[in-house]
């Protein structure tokens, strides 16, 4: 397997940053603040979030510990929530990656690289053998990221690209 390269002064500043980071227990503060989130326009269209109503989000949340197709943290920046990464469709051997930086100010930071290898990580040690994303076509910046992250495009659907690798 390919190991991406990484720039000195990118991985300094990841180094860095990942002092001050923390994934956490998704909670009502997540909630909260991934409401406005993903009702930004930007944030909605990078990640193909459907619109929805907040009834509709409050039910979602209220069903995540029955969940176990569904994984899910909260990414906190010296305390302050900054965005949310998770695994679902999980099965014993797979599942699917998801994760967004809602916080605007963090973009660009190499805060998207931590979140990719935190869920590796997390997927290594729950025997999860392989990953896989979704990714909209128009989100070139998160195609480069996940590629430097190991996965590679298994195909395109429309305007969704499907990208995996192994754990």
């Amino acid at each position: 397997m390919h190991t991406p390269v990484v720039e000195e002064p990118e991985l300094q500043q990841v180094e860095m940053l990942a002092s001050s980071l923390c994934a956490v227990p998704f909670d009502e503060r997540f909630l909260e603040a991934s409401w406005t989130w993903l009702n930004d326009e930007e944030i909605r269209q990078l990640t193909m979030t459907p619109t929805f109503t907040k009834p509709q989000q409050l039910a979602w949340f209220a069903k995540l510990g029955e969940r176990k197709d569904y994984l899910i943290w909260g990414i906190e920046l010296d305390g302050k929530p900054i965005g949310a990464f998770g695994i679902k469709n999980l099965d014993s051997r797979s599942g699917e990656y998801w994760g967004y930086l809602g916080d605007k100010n963090c973009w660009g930071q190499g805060i998207g690289k931590w979140m990719v290898s935190e869920a590796i990580r997390r997927a290594r040690d729950l025997g999860i053998q392989r990953l896989w994303l979704r990714v909209s076509q128009e989100n070139i910046r998160a195609i480069k990221l996940y590629m430097s992250c190991g996965f590679r495009v298994r195909e395109g659907q429309g305007a969704v690209t499907l990208m995996e690798r192994e754990v």
